[in-house]
């Protein structure tokens, strides 16, 4: 009998799946989605985070470099004129210690004829800086963009010349990203588009 017993005993230790294995295995899954679901919120909140930092950064760039033009800091250069000699081009380029300026440009601005402005930004090492603006002949905003290193980054939003959105999307190192969108002149979402 002992015999017997000593089988039996063997065959229930040889049983691949108790209720308790059962139990355990649930749990060591359970756990392991949790880990896995962590893992991803974590990275979800970094790339989140890593975005928005980027994204401050971005729209703290509109007031670099802090410039005053009238500071005498920086020397107005008029780089070209129309031919009534009224400014086309001018750009301000940092001064030196001596009160020289130097090749370092610092703005630049793009008149129509009318004198209003076309084109106006920063810049830092010969690239576009920050946030720039691009103006309709009567001086309504056309367009709104951000740039870093000269090319665009961030949001970028064209307008109508009666002051409604045209487009608006984002940019990532110089190409477009996510859902940029589309309207009518009276404001109407016509259609998006993914990039």
């Amino acid at each position: 009998m002992e015999e017997k017993d000593e089988m039996t005993a063997g065959k229930a230790n040889k049983q691949p799946f108790g209720t308790i294995h059962i139990v355990l295995l649930c749990i060591a899954f359970g756990l392991l989605a949790a880990a896995l679901a962590f893992l991803a919120f974590s990275n979800f909140n970094k790339k989140k985070q890593a975005v928005d930092a980027e994204q401050a950064f971005i729209d703290s760039l509109h007031v670099f470099p802090p410039v005053d033009f009238a500071d005498s800091l920086y020397a107005k250069v008029v780089l070209n004129r129309y031919e009534d000699d009224a400014p086309k081009v001018v750009a301000y380029y940092v001064m030196d210690s001596a009160g020289n300026p130097t090749s370092e440009l610092a703005h630049e601005t793009h008149y129509y004829e009318n004198q209003h402005v076309y084109i106006d930004g920063n810049v830092h090492s010969d690239n576009r800086e920050g946030l720039w603006y691009a103006y309709y002949p009567d001086g309504t905003v056309q367009t709104k963009a951000y740039y870093v290193d000269g090319k665009e980054e961030g949001r970028y939003t064209v307008y109508y010349s009666n002051g409604n959105v045209r487009y608006t999307g984002e940019y990532l190192h110089g190409r477009q990203t996510g859902e940029w969108r589309f309207y009518s002149e009276d404001g109407t979402l016509e259609y998006t588009k993914v990039y």
